[in-house]
């Protein structure tokens, strides 16, 4: 009697085709971003700017920052200060009570007003938008 072995090969195309798909997509995802490698775009993305969006928690903030450096995040009722400065050409560096996070940059192409960070410890994405001003704080 001859065994066939079709049931193992149509699973395995399928999940071949799968992880193409996958990857196609996250490509695709990829190249809505362009990466910000430049300090004075970074300084800009900072000064007396407010971010708006939802933490790796899926809790949202509000962040206020200053051109001095200085800025202060809302999270869970929670006032968070912390200080900011650009490390290099592709890093913003963020000082809080309790860590020193460091942060790549991108800018979406079609969506003007709406960034991603990455942590550089761990590659946590979060997704915000970015509007001018900033409270007094």
């Amino acid at each position: 009697m001859m065994l066939t072995h079709k049931p193992l090969l149509g699973a395995a195309l399928l999940m071949g085709g799968l992880g193409l798909c996958i990857a196609t997509t996250f490509a695709h995802a990829q190249s809505d971003w362009v990466d910000i490698k430049d300090p004075k775009e970074l300084h800009a993305l900072y000064s007396n700017k407010t971010f708006k969006g939802k933490d790796w928690k899926d809790r949202p903030f509000v962040g206020h920052y200053r051109a001095d450096g200085q800025g202060v995040m809302l999270l869970d009722g929670a006032r968070i200060p912390r200080t900011w400065q650009v490390k290099g050409n592709d890093q913003v560096c963020v000082k809080l009570p309790w860590d020193s996070p460091c942060y790549r940059f991108q800018r979406h192409k079609a969506k003007a007003g709406t960034y991603r960070s990455i942590n550089v410890a761990n590659d946590e994405v979060t997704e915000f938008t970015v509007e001018d001003g900033t409270p007094k704080f």
